[in-house]
């Protein structure tokens, strides 16, 4: 047990050693309270257990390290890096792989998550400018009556009906 928590600590602190201040308590918190779910999830229901104990420890460590607006993505990812790294570390390396991958999954699933939930989504905004009218001075503005009928006589590209083009008849 010893080696495996020199392994974490020392897992986490090189992989957040160049991470925000905010990150590395959010990461800390999802790690290791995967871990410690883990562990407690091993003794209480075996492997399945294990997975949900790393689930509920990954997203609560989460909630208690992470302030601001991407609490709720920082425990969400938690549980699900914490559950999932679990699982796969439990399938890779029994009960040493499950505690590891616990606190790798839950670490990083917290640091996803909250900058995923700071993430403000972008909107459209219009470089248009407001289109003025001015009207005709008889009260006619031709740009109103522009689609709302027939203009002219005749077919398109200049053909007229019933214009003589320059014949003499």
């Amino acid at each position: 047990m010893k080696t495996q928590s020199l392994f974490i600590s020392l897992m986490l602190a090189s992989g957040l050693a160049m991470a925000d201040s905010s990150d590395v308590n959010s990461a800390l918190g999802g790690g290791l309270g995967a871990v410690a779910g883990t562990a407690i999830g091993q003794a209480v229901g075996g492997k399945t257990g294990a997975v949900v104990g790393g689930a509920v420890g990954g997203g609560a460590g989460a909630a208690v390290t992470t302030k601001g607006s991407g609490k709720t993505g920082a425990i969400v990812g938690g549980a699900v890096g914490g559950g999932a790294g679990a699982a796969v570390g439990q399938s890779v390396g029994g009960k040493t792989g499950a505690l590891i991958g616990a606190g790798a999954g839950g670490a990083a699933g917290s640091v996803i998550g909250k900058n995923v939930g700071e993430s403000t989504p972008t909107t459209k905004v219009s470089n248009r400018k407001p289109e003025t009218r001015v009207a005709m001075e008889d009260g006619y503005d031709d740009d109103e009556h522009h689609g709302h009928g027939k203009h002219g006589r005749g077919h398109a590209y200049g053909h007229y009906k019933n214009k003589h083009h320059g014949h003499d008849d």
